[in-house]
């Protein structure tokens, strides 16, 4: 209520002053007899002092309420005070506005800091002694074994499109998988899906697809496609099931029938959830079983109603008995089609030597998805 809440204000701002006053020891000095300071935070803290060990660095352990007088006291022992925070000025601005005075910095708010930047930004004169090794190129990538990766394969052979969202499978926009057309925030596939549907006049629901994980599902994904069948659209939605937080580093959620310290815990139905908001058709796939796949992805973009395909493979992080024997390709039955290729997976490269595929076996899996794709049965399953 209004009047409770004016009262609650008073308390809010008494809370804040009391954390600023904490925050006050919540905080370090370095090199304090230094001519020069900096004040940072986090990450950027270590950029500093490699870039720039003869400033005298503040690191801020909590950024707000900012501990206002450790800053005061800190700026009255320098010449000139820095700020370097990634990326855009929020301290900055709080301590300008408190009536610190901050050397200014010609540094963009765009990419991002690095101990090469930093040194950039004060001139690049100092800590020059020690180069730094180019970091090995890694472009992003599903794992090998992912159990994504065998839809997105039939999505791909399908040429649908795909309203994508957050999670591990939003890598399905990589080629040679190029099965991600949009990603905006977490649920949105499933609204965005509909919004296809009815701008088209429906036309487009035969020709699109939704792919969401479980996890996201979950946290916004449920209420766009109640959105979805109570205003009567026809969209499908890919609910990709490989029961664990996959892209936030592996956290159990609720369909993943443990807890948070991996107890036993009540695991959510997702069939039972899109059946009781109204989806009449529900069908569970194997994700590596491809010609299922497209089948039941012509199937459901077909209907004139929202329908949704589950797929049911754990991720090989959330369930390591998923991983079995690695495959190999036999040189003398692979004709170099490239087929195997196609489905992206980290494991599998072309040695152009001997114009053939070669599995690596230190990351295979054992996933069995690409002996599904090879029409030659030139991939088989090397000896546990």
């Amino acid at each position: 209520a209004p009047n409770h809440a004016r009262g609650r204000h008073v308390v809010v701002e008494e809370r804040l002053l009391q954390l600023q006053a904490e925050s006050e020891s919540f905080t370090e000095i370095y090199n304090a007899q230094a001519e020069f300071g900096i004040i940072t935070s986090g990450i950027p803290f270590q950029y500093v002092q490699e870039a720039l060990p003869d400033y005298a660095i503040l690191k801020l352990g909590m950024v707000y309420p900012l501990p206002m007088e450790r800053i005061r006291a800190f700026a009255s022992t320098v010449k000139k005070l820095y700020v370097v925070e990634e990326l855009d000025p929020i301290i900055e601005t709080e301590l300008k506005a408190a009536g610190v005075e901050i050397a200014p910095l010609n540094r963009s708010i765009l990419g991002e800091l690095s101990t090469e930047t930093v040194s950039t930004l004060f001139g690049g004169s100092v800590n020059k002694s020690a180069p730094t090794e180019p970091l090995p190129q890694r472009p992003p990538n599903m794992c090998a074994g992912c159990s994504h990766r065998g839809i997105f394969y039939a999505i791909n052979r399908l040429k649908l499109t795909v309203t994508g969202d957050i999670g591990c499978y939003t890598l399905g926009y990589m080629e040679p998988l190029s099965a991600v057309d949009s990603c905006v925030c977490m649920g949105a596939s499933v609204s965005m899906a509909h919004g296809f549907d009815r701008g088209s006049g429906g036309a487009l629901a035969k020709s699109a697809v939704a792919v969401i994980g479980d996890s996201t599902f979950l946290h916004t994904g449920i209420n766009g496609l109640i959105n979805s069948v109570y205003n009567q659209g026809a969209s499908t939605v890919i609910i990709m099931d490989n029961r664990i937080t996959g892209m936030t580093g592996h956290q159990a959620n609720p369909g993943s029938g443990i807890d948070i310290k991996g107890n036993p815990a009540p695991q959510v139905d997702f069939e039972v959830i899109c059946r009781a908001v109204g989806v009449k058709h529900v069908q569970v796939v194997d994700p590596f079983d491809v010609d299922l796949c497209m089948r039941v992805l012509k199937e459901e973009t077909a209907r004139p109603e929202v329908s949704v395909i589950i797929t049911n493979r754990p991720c090989i992080f959330a369930d390591k008995a998923a991983i079995k024997a690695p495959y190999a390709i036999s040189t003398t039955e692979c004709c170099g089609c490239k087929a195997c290729l196609r489905i992206g997976c980290p494991a599998i490269s072309w040695r152009e030597a001997d114009r053939q595929a070669y599995i690596d076996p230190a990351q295979c899996t054992g996933c069995g998805l690409c002996p599904k794709v090879c029409r030659f049965n030139a991939i088989s399953q090397r000896e546990s």
